[in-house]
């Protein structure tokens, strides 16, 4: 499934889940777990807490693209890390960018979206190889119609560093999403594919 696909398939079933809820009431708060066990490159696990981050990528900018048998597609998001190497956002947004707009911020807070009734709550859990060859960052986003937590979903980044450039890194990206209530069937999504990012700014 291409990136275009992603959004497209992200994009219905968060629309629906809005039509589906409008005027219901719930419970508040972000949705979003305090820690996380991620899995490395490597094969290890570790416990990451929301917001940690990969030193080795402390204030850079990188453009990650889809892998396919012919070669890497056009760039599907733009990722800006902040000093302490912690995923701040996806910029040039395509993953249902008709929801959440051409920016993703990763703050643990609520943010509007592009729909009316519809915000977002979104973490990243970052950490690192023990050599720094490689790192995992996992994003959980929380939707929600109102007060009404509508859907979650996760987004991998899995990567090793190119030892031959420090400036690519080559792995998988995934994405799985649950609508969270079940007067939305058929909402589920879970996807992945290779990537390559590439460094555009330190």
């Amino acid at each position: 499934m291409t990136a275009r696909s992603v959004q497209m398939c992200t994009c219905g079933m968060l629309v629906l889940c809005l039509a589906a809820l409008t005027g219901c009431g719930g419970a508040t708060g972000s949705g979003l777990p305090e820690t996380v066990t991620v899995e490395l490159p490597d094969g290890t696990t570790v416990e990451v807490d929301q917001g940690a981050g990969v030193p080795s990528l402390a204030n850079t900018i990188w453009e990650l693209f889809q892998t396919t048998g012919a070669g890497q597609s056009l760039p599907f998001v733009t990722i800006s890390f902040g000093p302490e190497g912690e995923l701040e956002r996806f910029e040039n947004n395509t993953i249902a960018s008709e929801i959440f707009g051409d920016t993703i911020i990763f703050d643990g807070s609520r943010h509007n979206t592009t729909q009316k009734g519809l915000t977002y709550a979104a973490a990243t859990f970052g950490a690192e190889t023990s050599d720094s060859s490689g790192f995992t960052f996992e994003g959980r986003l929380s939707a929600f119609a109102g007060p009404i937590q509508a859907a979650d979903a996760t987004a991998t980044a899995v990567a090793t560093y190119d030892p031959d450039d420090p400036d690519t890194v080559v792995g998988t990206f995934s994405f799985s999403s649950r609508v969270t209530v079940s007067s939305v069937p058929e909402g589920d999504i879970d996807l992945e594919f290779g990537i390559i990012g590439h460094r555009v700014t330190d």
